[in-house]
């Protein structure tokens, strides 16, 4: 049910001379815009949003011909079901009887009612709104959605689309500008290591002295060991470095405060198995040598 109440809104002059019945026709070029105010409902509670009206005047209360040129209003707002339309039909009140009919979204709303001179009116219109929907709608009434693509930039305010309007996912780099993201709009450790593309860290974006050991993949160990080895030879020993993986790339060191008796070397030799690394010490003296216990430093890397 929609239903509709119009009103005229007369300069005073306009309203004395409409009290005389006598001078309606020669009062009737004077008649200046009136206001046409109605509530529209659509399914029982009042419409929101935007709808095309058109306002025609006809010679008859069904059928017959129009009066003048239809006034059309695309895309009034309606709010909570009210609106209010100012109205010209300039030359259509010559004293005859006319009749005006309202149509939303193309769908007349019946019945027409009758308009005298002074249009003054209060009345009812009924009628179901139905058909396809245009301009920046799609689908049909009375339940239309917003058309594809119909929302352009131009239509949106400057800062009206806050980040709880976008869905996830929805901004992706081909709507980002280059350098548009600094490292100010970035939240601290909001980006995991999944967000980073393969090859993304070159050398320029890491600051010297930046990567220690517990940042590279390999094994470590700072344990101590205690080698014997005869005159004249070599021994090999597997040591324990955790993390360790064969074919890592082995490094071997003596810890501070420790040393190796004179003629004798340690090399690292490989990574042999998981957790596992294989050196070896060699004995250049003529007489049998031990390093007693001293404490090493093993890192594996690959």
């Amino acid at each position: 049910m929609k239903s509709f109440r119009s009103f005229s809104r007369l300069r005073a002059i306009a309203c004395a001379c409409l009290t005389l019945v006598t001078l309606s026709v020669q009062a009737a070029p004077q008649i200046p815009d009136f206001v046409y105010q109605g509530r529209l409902e659509q399914n029982g509670a009042p419409a929101n949003g935007n709808f095309d009206l058109t306002f025609t005047l006809y010679d008859a209360p069904t059928a017959g011909n129009a009066v003048g040129a239809p006034v059309s209003e695309p895309d009034f707002p309606i709010s909570d079901g009210l609106f209010s339309v100012s109205l010209a039909f300039p030359g259509a009140f010559n004293g005859t009887q006319l009749y005006l009919e309202v149509s939303v979204e193309g769908t007349p709303m019946a019945p027409r009612h009758a308009v005298a001179t002074a249009p003054v009116s209060q009345f009812s219109l009924s009628g179901g709104i139905s058909g396809p929907a245009g301009g920046a709608l799609t689908g049909s009434y009375p339940n239309p959605s917003i058309a594809a693509s119909a929302v352009g930039t131009t239509a949106l305010a400057p800062s009206a689309v806050s980040s709880t309007k976008l869905a996830a996912g929805a901004v992706t780099n081909s709507k980002i500008l280059d350098g548009a993201v600094e490292s100010d709009s970035i939240l601290d450790g909001s980006i995991a290591t999944d967000d980073i593309a393969t090859g993304a860290v070159t050398k320029a974006k890491i600051a010297d002295n930046n990567i220690t050991r517990d940042k590279i993949a390999g094994g470590y160990s700072n344990g101590a060991i205690s080698i014997n080895v005869s005159a004249n030879d070599c021994n090999d020993y597997n040591i324990t470095v955790p993390g360790a993986q064969t074919n890592d790339l082995v490094f071997f060191n003596l810890q501070s405060g420790s040393s190796l008796p004179a003629n004798m070397l340690i090399q690292p030799l490989r990574a042999t198995a998981a957790d596992t690394v294989q050196i070896r010490a060699c004995n250049l003296g003529n007489v049998a040598q031990s390093t007693g216990s001293i404490a090493i430093y093993v890192l594996t890397m690959r």
